[in-house]
């Protein structure tokens, strides 16, 4: 492992641990076995390292989450969606760490330029992923609802964000995988309903 890669990963081992806040140049040096100022050369300034490392961190968690949805596997279904949504948050009991991290990272996107170029990359990458599945589901039922896939998509990864909080802070009234598909299955029906145009008399 060279300097940089051991800064880094001592980086995202302190972010996990103590924070963005709490994370000192000294921690991540010490834990790199690295001096202070190797910081200054392969990343210009510790904050910059931090930056990176939230990226990194964050791209971690996406990537099995991604994988989840672009991987082998049938056409999906409505009825397969409820599972799906439960895979996804299974993910969270093993990354809550990156989830802290991820969180940490949205906040700091708004002073850093190439943190938030790195979290929209690893945003887009999910959004498509998770569009592909949403078509896959429509395609394979070509009676139910069809909303824009890649809005639908958008809606879901703010609903999973709503959800992250809450596991967060109350992981117990986190609804289950299947409630949730039951209610975006009805509500996106219910929307179809509302939306036909209604004939003149």
């Amino acid at each position: 492992m060279t300097n940089r890669e051991a800064l880094l990963e001592s980086a995202i081992t302190s972010l996990q641990g103590k924070g963005y806040a709490g994370t000192t140049a000294r921690d991540v040096a010490d834990g790199a076995g690295v001096s202070l100022g190797g910081i200054g050369y392969h990343f210009g300034t510790v904050q910059e390292l931090l930056d990176a490392a939230l990226a990194e961190a964050v791209r971690r968690w996406f990537e099995p989450l991604i994988g989840l949805l672009s991987g082998p596997q049938p056409q999906p279904t409505f009825e397969q969606l409820g599972p799906a949504l439960d895979g996804l948050l299974d993910t969270l009991s093993g990354h809550r760490p990156l989830v802290i991290a991820y969180f940490e990272a949205l906040l700091r996107a708004e002073r850093s330029p190439a943190l938030r170029t790195a979290l929209a990359a690893d945003l887009d990458a999910f959004r498509q992923a998770l569009t592909a599945g949403i078509e896959n589901l429509l395609a394979s039922e070509p009676e139910a609802p069809s909303p824009d896939p890649q809005a639908a998509a958008s809606l879901v990864m703010a609903s999973f964000d709503g959800l992250i909080i809450q596991w967060l802070l109350a992981p117990e009234r986190v609804p289950s995988g299947q409630l949730i598909a039951d209610t975006l299955k009805r509500a996106a029906a219910l929307a179809a309903v509302h939306s036909e145009p209604i004939e003149a008399v």
